[in-house]
């Protein structure tokens, strides 16, 4: 039986393009912080324009 070897520079890759590389764990950051700018702006900036909140 003969083991295959896999290569997973894929997900990370070793060559650094330019000054940054766009990876996964900074993917996931920004769609996070994305997620979390559209929460605030879609349900909390309105309640506390209208004065729910404070």
């Amino acid at each position: 039986m003969k083991v295959v070897q896999r290569n997973w520079e894929g997900l990370t890759p070793s060559k650094k393009s330019g000054r940054f590389a766009l990876d996964q764990s900074t993917l996931l950051g920004g769609l996070s912080l994305l997620i979390f700018a559209y929460i605030i702006f879609r349900f909390i900036y309105p309640m506390i324009s209208k004065g729910v909140l404070w």
